[in-house]
Parts: C-alpha cells; sequence; structure tokens
C-alpha cells in the first residue's frame, strides 16, 4: 500500500470511494490537507444543553430531552415524515423529520437525546423541523462537544469527523508550524497537529476557542506573509520609466490644448476624491520608480474616469497604458467610456477580446506594436503571448485578482532597446470597498487611492425589504417601472435546481435548504406567468453561460431590446445602464452586504428614481439585521465594514468570485490585529537570517502550496 501523505488524495483513507470523493470535492476537499484544515462550523455543546421552556419562534437551542411518544412514519406522504414529542419533565416539543424514515428505528419512548436546532411555532405551539438529534446512550461521555461542519448532500459531521481522525492518525506529524517561536510560547500555542485535534475534537468550549485561535493565526501568515511573496515578481526592477512630456515648450502647450479638450469631455466637474486620485497617480508616473497604487472606488463612484485619465495622461507623454477587465462586457463599457472621454484628443483607442475576429485581432496587435494604439482596453486576452507594445508604460488591472500573477507579470516587465529591463507602473482598481488594515493584508505596501464621494447628478436608491417573494409590492414596482419606459434587474442565487451559480459570494443564512431558494429558472417562470414577459422582452443571464450568448445579452439590455434581465451575480460587475433603475434581489438573505451593496449600484445611474427590493423569507435575527442595514445605509465603506463585523469566521470576498482564500478560521475584521502581529513577527524572524528564518520559511511555503495550490517563489 502507497504511503499517505497531506498532498495525497482523499481516496486514500480507508473509507473513501468514488462516490464519498466526488461529494468531498463539492466541499473543496480534495486533498488529505484539505480535510484536515476544514474545520467545524460550529459545535453542539451538550456540556451546556439546556431545556426549550424559554423556546421563541426564529430561536436556534440546544437541549437534552426525553422521547415522550413512539415515533410515528406518515406513510400517505411522498416524504415519509417522522413524528414524535420530546419532553424536559415540564413541557413538551414537537419534531418531525423529512425523508429520514431510519429515525423511527433510532428511538423509543423514554430515550434520553440531544437536539439541537431551529424552534417554529405551528398554531400557537413550538415545533422543530429536521433538528440534529443524537441518542444519549450512543454518546461517550468524555465527547459531549460534537463538531458540526458545512455539509453537502450524503456527508454528515460523522463522516467527517471520522475521516479527520484517520488522517491525523496517519499524517498529522506532517503539518508545519508556520507561527514563529516567540509568539507560540507568548501564546501559549501547541504543535499543530494537536491544535488540529483540539479544533475537531475538543474537550470543551474553551479548548476549540484556543484551537481556531492559532489556526487563525497560521491562515494570517499564509495570507499575509504567502500572498506577497507569491504575488511579488521578483523579476521586477525598482526602476520605471518616468511618464512626463517630451521637451519642448510649443509641445507642451499642444498636450495642455489635448488635456483641455479631455476634462471638457467629461461633462461634469470631478469630485475632490477623484481629483486628489488623479494628481497621485500623475505623481507616481513622473517618478522613476514603478507606482504599485490601489484605487478602491465605492459603487457610482466613477473609478473608470480616474483609470482613463491616467491613460489620457499617459498617451498625451507619448507612451502606452493597459486595462485589463475581468470581462468582455466590463472591458466593452469601458472602451466605450473611454472613445467618448478621448473623442477630439488624437488618442488612439482599441479593445482587445478573446472573441474579436483574427482579422481584426491581427490588425489590433499590430497597431499595438507600432506604437499607433496608445491606449488599450482588453480581456486575458492581452496576456497571450504573442501580444507585444511598442512603449508601454501603465497597466491598469480593475480587479486584479481574477487575473494570475503569471499572467500579468508579462506586461509588468519592459525589457528596451538597449537591452535594459524596466518595470511598468502598476495601477489596481477595485468596487470592493476594504477597510485600510485589511488591503495592507491584500495587498501589501501599495498606496492606496480611496474615491468615496458620489459624482454629482448620481440618484440615491430608495432600499426596501419585501418579506414575502409573492408580495404583490414586486409586481406592481416592475409594472410602473417597465410601463415607464425603463428596464429592470432581477437577481437569483442559482440557476436552477442543481446549480448554485459558481461566482455567487458569501451566504448569509448557510444552513438554509437550497431547494427553498427561488433560482433564475423559475424566477423566469414566475415572471411569465404574471404576463410580464409577454409584454416586455424577458432574458435570463448566468455566468456559467457560452460567453458570446452572455455578451449579446448584456448587450441587447444595455440597448433597450431587453426589458427585465433576470440573473444571477454575474451582473454585480459589469452592466452600466443608465434605464435600469429597479433591482429586485430575491433570496437576499442569501448574500452578504458587500455583495448586495454592489448589486444595488447597476442601478441609479440615470436621472430617473431608482428603487432596491431586497425579498426574504427569512426571520433569521442576523439576517433582517443585515437586511435592515442595506435599507438605512448607501455607505459602501460602513456595509463593509459592518459586513466584516458581523460575518464572524469565513469569506468576506467570496473566494470564486474575487479569487482570494478563504478563511475558515480567521475573521478579516475582528482579527486584523492578528493580522498584523503575526506579519510583523514573521518578516522580523526574516530580517534577521538567522536559521529559524530558513526554516519559518520552508514551512510557510510548504504549507502554502498545500493551502493554495501554487509554490509561493522565493524571498
Amino acid at each position: 500500500m502507497a504511503a499517505i501523505h497531506l498532498s495525497s488524495p482523499v481516496a486514500a483513507l480507508y473509507g473513501i470511494g468514488p462516490s464519498a470523493e466526488e461529494k468531498l470535492a463539492k466541499l473543496g476537499i480534495e486533498t488529505i490537507y484539505d480535510l484536515i484544515t476544514y474545520i467545524p462550523r460550529r459545535y453542539n455543546d451538550w456540556n451546556n444543553a439546556g431545556d426549550f421552556y424559554d423556546a421563541r419562534d426564529g430561536m436556534e437551542i440546544t437541549f437534552r430531552a426525553h422521547v415522550a411518544t413512539k415515533p410515528e412514519v406518515n406513510v400517505r406522504s411522498r416524504t415519509r415524515p417522522v413524528s414524535f414529542y420530546l419532553s424536559d419533565g415540564f413541557k413538551r416539543i414537537k419534531v418531525t423529520f423529512f425523508n429520514s424514515s431510519y429515525i423511527a428505528r433510532k428511538f423509543a419512548v423514554g430515550d434520553e437525546c440531544f437536539v439541537h436546532g431551529k424552534v417554529t411555532m405551528f398554531a400557537g405551539k413550538p415545533q422543530m423541523v429536521n433538528p440534529y438529534i443524537e441518542n444519549a446512550s450512543k454518546i461517550n461521555p468524555d465527547e459531549l462537544v460534537k463538531p458540526v461542519y458545512p455539509l453537502t448532500e450524503g456527508v454528515t459531521s460523522n463522516n467527517l469527523s471520522r475521516w479527520v481522525r484517520t488522517a491525523l492518525d496517519l499524517c498529522g506529524s506532517e503539518l508545519l508550524n508556520v507561527i514563529p517561536q516567540e509568539v507560540v510560547q507568548a501564546e501559549g500555542f501547541v504543535a499543530p497537529s494537536e491544535c488540529y485535534r483540539m479544533i475537531h475534537f475538543p474537550k470543551d468550549m474553551a479548548e476549540a476557542d484556543r484551537a481556531r485561535r492559532q489556526i487563525a493565526y497560521e491562515e494570517l501568515i499564509l495570507l499575509g506573509i504567502g500572498m506577497k511573496i507569491a504575488g511579488s515578481d521578483t523579476t521586477v526592477t525598482e526602476k520605471a520609466e518616468r511618464v512626463v512630456p517630451p521637451p519642448g515648450s510649443a509641445l507642451n502647450e499642444d498636450i495642455k490644448t489635448r488635456w483641455n479638450k479631455i476634462i471638457s469631455n467629461l461633462g461634469f466637474k470631478l469630485t475632490d476624491d477623484q481629483a486628489k486620485a488623479v494628481r497621485e497617480i500623475q505623481m507616481d508616473l513622473m517618478k522613476d520608480t514603478p507606482m504599485n497604487r490601489l484605487v478602491q472606488g465605492d459603487v457610482g463612484s466613477g473609478k473608470t474616469v480616474v483609470a482613463i485619465l491616467a491613460m489620457a495622461m499617459t498617451a498625451l507623454m507619448g507612451k502606452q497604458s493597459v486595462l485589463l477587465a475581468p470581462t468582455s462586457v466590463l472591458a466593452s463599457q469601458h472602451y466605450n467610456t473611454a472613445v467618448k472621454l478621448l473623442e477630439g484628443s488624437g488618442i488612439n483607442v482599441v479593445l482587445l477580446l478573446g472573441k474579436t475576429k483574427q482579422s481584426v485581432k491581427k490588425e489590433i496587435k499590430e497597431k499595438m506594436r507600432q506604437g499607433e494604439a496608445a491606449v488599450i482596453i482588453g480581456t486575458h486576452a492581452l496576456l497571450s503571448d504573442n501580444v507585444e507594445f511598442d512603449d508601454l508604460a501603465l497597466v491598469i488591472a480593475d480587479e486584479q485578482h481574477r487575473f494570475g500573477v503569471k499572467q500579468r507579470e508579462k506586461l509588468l516587465i519592459k525589457q528596451g532597446a538597449s537591452g535594459e529591463v524596466n518595470s511598468v507602473h502598476n495601477l489596481v482598481m477595485t468596487a470592493t470597498p476594504i477597510p485600510r488594515t485589511l488591503a495592507m493584508v491584500l495587498y501589501g505596501d501599495m498606496a492606496t487611492s480611496i474615491i468615496k464621494q458620489k459624482p454629482a447628478g448620481r440618484q440615491t436608491i430608495k432600499t426596501w425589504f419585501v418579506d414575502s417573494r409573492t408580495s404583490p409590492d414586486i409586481t406592481d414596482v416592475l409594472k410602473s417601472k417597465l410601463e415607464a419606459g425603463e428596464q429592470a434587474y432581477i437577481v437569483c442565487a442559482k440557476i436552477d435546481d442543481e446549480h448554485m451559480e459558481p461566482d455567487d459570494g458569501y451566504r448569509m443564512t448557510p444552513d438554509v435548504d437550497e431547494s427553498e431558494i427561488i433560482s433564475v429558472v423559475q424566477m423566469k417562470e414566475m415572471i411569465d406567468k404574471t404576463g410580464l414577459s409577454g409584454r416586455y422582452t424577458t432574458e435570463t443571464l448566468y455566468g456559467s453561460m457560452n460567453e458570446a450568448a452572455k455578451l449579446d445579452v448584456m448587450e441587447r439590455f444595455v440597448k433597450g431590446e431587453v426589458k427585465i434581465l433576470i440573473s444571477t451575480t454575474v451582473i454585480e460587475v459589469g452592466v452600466d445602464n443608465p434605464n435600469a433603475n429597479v433591482m429586485v434581489i430575491m433570496d437576499a438573505d442569501r448574500f452578504g452586504l458587500s455583495t448586495l451593496h454592489q448589486l444595488r449600484g447597476r442601478i441609479g445611474r440615470g436621472s430617473s428614481k431608482s428603487f432596491c427590493l431586497l425579498v426574504s423569507e427569512s426571520r433569521s435575527e442576523l439576517a433582517l439585521q443585515r437586511i435592515k442595514m442595506m435599507c438605512e445605509s448607501s455607505d459602501g465603506f460602513e456595509l463593509a465594514q459592518k459586513d466584516l463585523e458581523l460575518r464572524g469566521p469565513g469569506d468576506f470576498f467570496g473566494t470564486r468570485q474575487h479569487g482570494i482564500p478563504s478563511l475558515r478560521a480567521a475573521n478579516l475584521y475582528t482579527d486584523i490585529a492578528i493580522a498584523s502581529e503575526a506579519c510583523e513577527a514573521v518578516n522580523k524572524v526574516f530580517e534577521e537570517k538567522t536559521e529559524e528564518a530558513s526554516v519559518l520559511y520552508n514551512a510557510i511555503a510548504s504549507m502554502f502550496e498545500l493551502r493554495f495550490g501554487r509554490k509561493m517563489g522565493s524571498l
């Protein structure tokens, strides 16, 4: 039998066959390391189980009780529900389990059991549907803290616990410590294998909390140090060409005239934040050290205008610039904005997409090579090996984490005619408001420009909560706006009954049965039944569609041919339609505040009043609290801060959406002090260049590769 290591596939473990391997892959568990580091979402703490005497509707409770009535199976129902009553000696509560007829065989009258779940009221009496329940006689009294994991169909928390225990026994010793010894001693941390055993099988909640804190340090070191080293380009030089006016007073007057023409094309005065960002970029471009700047722009703040002005500035100085966009639609919109803004300035703008015809591609690439094209906008097509530039000086990445590090390197390195190697100025834009300390962890030591102010004329968006997906308010608002000649978005959390959108982002209520979520397909059927789609052209849109079909739908929506666009969060970035003034977000409790804010930012771009309807049937106190915040605030930075504060351990950005690694133990808001402390401690060890530095670096590199699937590089 082959040796099993952390990098081995999970199928190497006894008991995990092809079916289980496929199901684990849905949870992001592919290797033994993935399995060990897949930590519990919460615990059922039977040490502190209470009663349900004061249970109220919507409460999540943990209690001990006895089976009071014989479990009965309703054989007349297709789902064959099992129902019985539990008693704590004073009060009874009914529990019902669907599609779980085996429950009837597991419990008998008088059995003591442990229960965890949400209470709902029916006819004034408490009940629970599909709670977590265990027979007390089957529980080891030394293991009364039971881990509960994020699951998929066919995989239980008990399965995961059993497999994790085996994996730790076989490979736990291969887990390496990435935390400096000084911190380990000060915090009282234990060996990594013991730490992961504590997080999966804690004696009590205090032990689980200690383990989670240690893993938070580990994760933030891998993110803050590993991402920084992996993202750094060791071949990038510390020298860049200055972007300055060429000599000659007549030439300078021409540049001034052309620049004034561009500013007049704006049609509005730059906000103070925009003007400041432009000045900061201009100062960076004039230096012979490479610019490395992050521009954070809240939804609707006009960061695209700042990017195009930076490109115009570069073009007027006789050099080229590139703007990389993550989607064809966004690239096309940036191109259209640039063409309008640069009209009459003599600056040649080109657009290069993957779908561009080969003959046109060849022509565009030749213009780029000859220097005729000064402002170049496109997608990943610009990262191909056969793209050449005449004098590239600036690269702008819109949401840089959607582009591979090695891919962007191709544009950031520039070799001169005499063989010298220089770096290209680098500007990164993001529409996700990020607290400054968090930006330092994610983006390293980049200088930051923040654009919070909205340009004059941007409409305030009225946001309100709708507590039923069948509410007439939804159709009333849609009809009112459609009859006025305007357009509408309807956003859903999944495509159909089998497919969640790959880039659907964080979910506020991860425990909701996904079958209860309205899909794009179901929403289209509902709109058909209202008769709206018969009068107003309705189309669907989602990320896994063919790129050409996706672009066609979006283009027809922007042109006004499509009146109702039913979509997943694929529209979060990239659709700018001033005539669309209604946004209906179904199952809004399924999205984080930042995602909801980005979606809402698609409307309010024209002169008409705009309305955002957050539809949710959830009665979760936390979900309702977040929806209330959305209704009360339009400040993306404030909402992002609240999102981080409330979310708890998890992924602020949505990994599939932004390409930033997910965090399982650390909280990027509450643990930001840990992030700074941990990374500073590591950097201090590296600077001292002792034997510990070498050991620590190798450990971080090894764990980084296991965690994120790519090599970290070298210091």
